[in-house]
Parts: C-alpha cells; structure tokens; sequence
C-alpha cells in the first residue's frame, strides 16, 4: 500500500474513532454484571495532564535527618508488607506517577526541630481550648515524683499494623520520660503482621475478636482493651483432657533499644473454670511457675524480668485455657505507649463489648490517654454524607471518656488515600468529609484533634509519599512504609510535644501569679 494511503487510513480511523467518543456514554457500558466497556475520551487523551499532586518537598528536606537518624536507629529496614481487609476496588499502577513528580520539672522537653517553635501541624482543641489534655499532662509531669507506669492505648486500623508510628511515638516518650518494653499485645497476633519483638506461637491457640461475637463463636463480650483476646485450648473441650500451649518472645532486630530493655512481664487473664499452671522460662529453664485457681474476673500475673535475656517463653498447661487478654512487657515505672491495630475497623466497635469488663481492664492498666487512628476503612464506600460516622464516632469518644474520670482523647484524622481514575492517581473526592466528621465527633465529645491528611500535604499528596526515594508510602497508595511512618509520628510528636511545653508554661505562670496574690 502506498503511504499516502496508509496515512488516510489512519486519519480515516482517528476520525470515526474520535466521533465515536463523543457519543459514547461517559461513565461506559455494563456487558452483563462484571465487565464495564469505557470509551476513551480523545479530548482529554489530546489534553496535557493537568493533575497535580502535593508538593512535599518542604517536607521531605525538614525531615531528611530523622529519617536518617530514625532508620539508623534499627538494625535493618525489613518490615514485612502488611496486607488489610480493605480492599481497593481500582488497580493502581505504580508507573502512573513515576514520572509524574520530579519536580518532670517545668523544664520544657527538648524537641527535635530543626526550627524551634515551628510546627507544621499542630493539634486542634474544640473552642481552641487546650485544656482537654491537661489531665494527662499533668500525669506527665508528675512521673518522676509518683514512680507510677501510665498508659498511652494507640487504637488504629492497619495503617499502624507492625508498630508503625506507634513506635516512633513510644520511643520519644520513654526517652522524655523514662519507662520502657513494648506494651501491651495480643497473644494471637494477625496473621501476617508482625510487632517489635518475634513472635511465635506453640500449640492450638485461637483469636476471638469483635467477629467472633457477631458470629456467635462466643458467648459473652469480654474482649477487653485490646478488642480481643485467646485461648490455648478450645472453648467446648471434653474434661479430663489435658492442654498446652507456649509463646515464646524474642526481642528484635529493627526495633528501637528501649522496647528491648523491659523489665516486667504481665499477662492478663481471666474466666478459666478450670485452673492452669502458668510457667516463665529462659529456653529449657524454667525462671518462675503459678498454679492459677478457678476464676470469673480479671486477674494480673505478674513476673519481673532481668532486662538482659533476649527471649522469654510463657507456658500454659490445664484441663481448659482462661480467656488470655494480653501480655504486657513494660518497666516498672515511666510511660508504656500500645500498638493495638484493629483491622478493618472505623473504631466504632468499643461500645459494642462489655462496658464494666473494658472499664476493669482500663484500670488494671493505669490507662491515661486513648490515641484513635481511623478512616480509611470507609474510604473505598463513598457517599455524600457522613454525618451517620459522625454520630457513631461521637458515641465511642463519649463512651471512652465515661470509663475513666482521667482519660483524655486525640483522635488522629484520615490521612489521604489515592485511586486510578482514567490513568490518573487522585484522592478519594470523600477524604475531606470523613475527616471532619472525624473532627467534629472529637471536638463534641471534648477531645484532641490532628489533622493527618493536611500534614501530609493535603489533596494527592499519597501518591507524592510513594514516589520518593526511599518511598514513604506504599504502591497501594494507601498504607505509610516504615520510613514514612518515621516521617508522619514524628509531626505528630512534634506537635504533642510542643503543647505539652505550653502547659508547662502556663502552668508556671498560674503559680507564680498566685505567689503574688
């Protein structure tokens, strides 16, 4: 064929397909239920793209050496990826945007900004008040003189799977103020997470969770401050048969040091009908044994532990296992900060479970303040309005804060989330909604507010995260990399901590104004 007439050929077809685009439907053509036809559109395919996504080059220069300083911290930098029951109902392509971005005294806590007093985002108070915190600020200040342990509850859906931003945060905290350990976790874990200590388990252990009350697996709601809890033996089990399990911690390799320096082991349990003997050992050696009697309440077993071992094992042995609430590796004293990741959770089951038990728990813990991470569990959903959320947020944060007189709040807002609209990465249109609703459930119910998504960078900045080298965000355009959760806990401490210090001040200044009166 001669080439002037190859090139009407071409023409010819550009144009019968550019006039079938203009009369092909929009949003496409169902064939049957599943498969979706759309018809590209030759006005946007001869238009330059025009999406922009957020420029964090502000914030990756101001936080270059915390990442550097943070990473080097750990012994290597090999979390495993975490996969969530969320699911992304678009394919996102990683290649989209690789080319895309190119361009206790009243001493104040030393910060780690470069610029002191520069925040970049800070926490937000209903009517601007801070004191909504000052409960917990004042159990702050007041740990080197009381030598009691107070607890941070870290609550999340699985952007905090792993320890991630949780251990940031504990870290700079024990630092500041002194404490120790990881915390509190679940005997079970999620299968395919991991925590900052390995962890495996020895015999036929069973996780009960919100799940396992909708589905009636279980007869009662007792799931306790970790939402959950285990058994080493099945809950129907013929008597006179014999039972085992072990859990034996090591501590890890890519954690911080002073989540390997604990010095006290507690498991919380409780409801056994049958008594058990319960074993600490050291490898083959057994370090301390109890032989735990019937009960129906929560009890404690508490076991101090030398700080240099590097593993523990906890060994059950009974007839029938107790409902295992959690163990807890901690010091003595200071502040303990839990990773309780609750996956796919918008964290509007507490009210759920049985109120006078979490309450109990909240107690036995010396709890003090409740940090809530939630939203991208809804995010996928769309719908105009929020306001259903809203109201459900509200109840929890009400119901939280009835547990206990002394409890405070910070709810942790959504951060972004993107998808591939035409090729093209883009925040999900309903972030914004869900965020305040988020907002205005935290400023009803007199509690703390950080906005995530604005400190991230605001509208497409995900994709921005991901692209960076090393990337602060994963491909699924959703879930933060370790480094990246360095990035984003630290704005977060920065800002807590930058309050705090206010407190302090203010605090200072109302005492000597009543010296002079």
């Amino acid at each position: 064929m001669k080439p002037y007439k190859i090139l009407l050929f071409l023409i010819s077809i550009f144009i019968v397909l550019s006039l079938l685009s203009l009369v092909f439907p929009k949003d496409g053509i169902f064939l049957g239920n599943d498969i979706l036809l759309k018809f590209p559109d030759f006005r946007t395919s001869l238009t330059p793209d025009e999406s922009k996504y957020a420029d964090i080059s502000e914030i990756l220069e101001y936080h270059q050496s915390d990442i550097e300083e943070n990473i080097n911290q750990l012994a290597s930098d090999t979390i495993a990826e975490f996969t969530d029951s969320l699911t992304i109902p678009d394919s996102l392509n990683a290649d989209i945007i690789s080319d895309s971005i190119k361009s206790n005294d009243t001493t104040t806590v030393k910060s780690s900004l470069h610029q002191p007093g520069t925040i970049r985002q800070k926490l937000e108070y209903p009517d601007g008040n801070p004191k909504v915190l000052y409960s917990f600020f004042n159990h702050l200040h007041n740990l080197k003189t009381s030598g009691e342990l107070i607890r941070i509850l870290h609550y999340g859906d699985s952007q905090i799977e792993g320890d991630r931003i949780t251990s940031y945060i504990r870290n700079e905290l024990q630092k500041q103020f002194g404490g120790s350990g990881i915390g509190l976790f679940t005997p079970v874990l999620i299968k395919g997470t991991n925590i900052s200590m390995q962890h495996q388990l020895d015999g036929n252990w069973e996780r009960f969770t919100m799940q396992s009350i909708k589905n009636g697996n279980i007869y009662h709601k007792r799931l306790g401050a970790l939402m959950s809890f285990g058994r080493f033996a099945p809950a129907n089990i013929n008597e006179n048969t014999f039972c085992a399990g072990e859990i034996n911690l090591k501590k890890s390799n890519i954690t911080y040091l002073l989540t390997r320096k604990f010095k006290q082991c507690r498991v919380f349990y409780g409801y056994n009908e049958h008594p058990f003997i319960a074993e600490l050992k050291y490898k083959d050696k057994t370090l301390d044994a109890d032989l735990i009697s019937v009960s129906h309440q929560l009890n404690t077993l508490t076991w101090d532990i030398d700080s240099e071992l590097g593993e523990i094992t906890i060994s059950f042995k009974g007839e029938a296992s107790p409902d295992i609430y959690g163990i807890a590796l901690d010091d003595h004293s200071g502040i303990a900060v839990d990773n309780i990741p609750l996956r796919g959770s918008s964290g509007t089951d507490f009210t759920r479970t049985d109120l006078a038990f979490l309450r109990s728990m909240y107690q036995e813990l010396n709890a003090k303040l409740i940090i809530l991470q939630f939203g991208v569990n809804l995010v996928p959903y769309e719908t105009t309005d929020y306001s259903y959320y809203e109201r459900q947020f509200y109840k929890q944060l009400k119901t939280l804060k009835g547990l206990r007189p002394d409890i405070d709040i910070i709810v942790i807002g959504v951060s972004d989330m993107s998808r591939n609209k035409n090729g093209k990465l883009e925040s999900y249109p309903n972030i914004e909604n869900i965020r305040e609703a988020q907002r205005n459930a935290a400023f009803k119910a007199d509690c703390a507010f950080w906005d995530m998504y604005a400190a991230m960078g605001g509208k497409n900045s995900m994709p921005a995260w991901a692209s960076t080298s090393p990337p602060l965000a994963k491909t699924d355009y959703t879930h933060f990399t370790w480094k990246g959760s360095v990035v984003i806990s630290k704005m977060f401490y920065e800002a807590f901590i930058h309050d705090y210090n206010e407190y302090l001040k203010n605090r200072e200044q109302l005492k000597n104004e009543n010296t002079e009166n």
